[in-house]
């Protein structure tokens, strides 16, 4: 009987685990920009970019980032930091493309987290390839 209750209590807290991952590039395809009323003969053009950071913001889309992230915890190949989120306040996943090392980078990708998770995992991964040295995979488990 303990067995087929602790059982049932892992398998409830697995089920209620949500991963959301930042995709390794971004956008996934090029993408081309229409001129603007600032600037009316500029084109543009956005080129995949390879993953440099990303961090767990709480607050309103595109808003400053305050949250201090706790230190993060050493891992074969990365690094995990727990970030505690607050059910009350949107909470994104931001991943941040197109650094030449990890850490810098201007172009984000936000990713809405459920409102009703409380914490979540923050995974980070180094990829080495020859062609490549810094290819980074992220990913958050939240519950």
């Amino acid at each position: 009987m303990k067995a087929i209750l602790l059982t049932a209590m892992i398998v409830a807290s697995t089920a209620q685990a949500v991963e959301v991952s930042c995709p390794a590039v971004y956008p996934p395809k090029t993408l081309t920009l229409s001129p603007d009323a600032t600037d009316p003969e500029g084109h543009g053009l956005m080129k995949p970019a390879h993953l440099s950071y990303t961090y767990i913001h709480d607050g309103e889309l595109y808003s400053e980032q305050t949250l201090v992230p706790p230190a993060p915890i050493k891992m074969k190949g990365g690094w995990k930091t727990e970030f505690g989120v607050f059910p009350e306040k949107d909470n994104w996943l931001v991943c941040v493309y197109g650094g030449e090392t990890w850490g810098g980078g201007r172009l984000e990708r936000w990713q809405r987290l459920d409102s009703k998770l409380t914490s979540c995992m923050l995974h980070v991964k180094q990829t080495r390839v020859r062609q490549n040295p810094y290819i980074w995979n992220a990913w958050a488990v939240c519950k």
